[in-house]
């Protein structure tokens, strides 16, 4: 934000007049108003003038707001004057309030994001995000310039998940196990159990593809992906590798339940699939994998699940 305070409001420095506002009129304008006249360069900033509410020990417990602009009362979706911040927005993050708090004390000024909550009885406020700053002009104020960022937090979210995800099957993509890998690897000294990697290649899928199309084979590729994710437990990875390998990274597991997974996975795959063409297809899976209780670099590992795989398709064709 570029609101920036420049002396107090009723000092001849930050506006020539008692008020502040520099237009001379007097006490009766709003002793905060001057400050809308930074939004000139941000028309569709808010700005909220809150003043703090004490108990009787003097503990601020919220803040009532004083002066609030068209934007700001746009974005809460009601009059926001004479109410404190909870009633306008029953859902904030009790760290927005210690944040105001520190600032009164301190007499200092910050640039934070709040959300609202999913939950909140108001869908108008419903997940919505601000980006603001604030900055405490006295004892007991505290100036609230934000601006709704919403849909720019949304649409990084999608370009986020967009690049660590596959399109097809909606998995994670081979930059995103690699990622998950990294960090699995770095918390091994802390456990006694060790870390799967499986990799898996389809059995019989160039076959769809050729005789069927690619429509049936991206088909099997969803439906696959979706045994998969009902095959392992939900805190394991599924992520699709690339083509038609997927890959399995599972933590925390001994060698009886690693096996009796990989078998698990087997089977679920091998189940014959209806395409929505009406065709019966059927395709297994070949897995290698490797266990390693040890934080060896993420391609060592990767590496040695290859061969694990290549080694055990070459054992099938003999």
């Amino acid at each position: 934000m570029d609101l920036r305070l420049v002396g107090h409001p009723g000092d001849p420095e930050a506006g020539g007049s008692s008020c502040g506002c520099g237009r001379g009129c007097g006490d009766g304008c709003p002793p905060w108003a001057a400050l809308g006249l930074g939004l000139a360069r941000h028309p569709d900033d808010a700005l909220v003038v809150r003043r703090a509410v004490r108990d009787r020990t003097g503990e601020v417990v919220d803040f009532r707001c004083e002066w609030a602009n068209e934007t700001a009362e746009r974005n809460a979706g009601r009059p926001l004057r004479g109410a404190t911040l909870r009633e306008s927005y029953p859902t904030v993050d009790p760290a927005l309030l210690s944040l105001m708090r520190r600032l009164l004390e301190s007499g200092g000024s910050a640039d934070t994001e709040f959300a609202l909550s999913d939950d909140s009885p108001e869908e108008v406020l419903r997940g919505r995000v601000f980006s603001s700053f604030l900055t405490a002009v006295d004892a007991d104020r505290v100036v609230c310039q934000y601006r709704d960022v919403t849909e720019l937090r949304r649409a990084e979210r999608a370009l986020q998940h967009q690049a660590a995800h596959d399109d097809l099957t909606g998995l994670p993509n081979r930059r995103a196990l690699r990622e998950h890998l990294d960090r699995a690897l770095a918390r091994l000294p802390r456990g006694s159990r060790t870390l799967l990697l499986a990799l898996g290649d389809l059995d019989g899928f160039k076959e769809v593809n050729d005789t069927l199309g690619h429509h049936a084979g991206d088909e099997v590729l969803q439906v696959v992906a979706e045994r998969l994710r009902h095959a392992v437990r939900p805190q394991d990875l599924v992520a699709r590798y690339g083509g038609d390998e997927f890959c399995l990274l599972c933590e925390d597991v001994g060698e009886q339940h690693a096996s009796a997974l990989l078998e698990r996975v087997r089977r679920t795959v091998a189940q014959p699939l209806r395409l929505t063409g009406g065709q019966r297809v059927r395709v297994g899976i070949t897995v290698g994998h490797v266990a390693t209780a040890l934080p060896v670099p993420a391609d060592d590992v990767l590496r040695r699940a290859d061969a694990a795989l290549y080694e055990r398709k070459g054992r099938a064709r003999a």
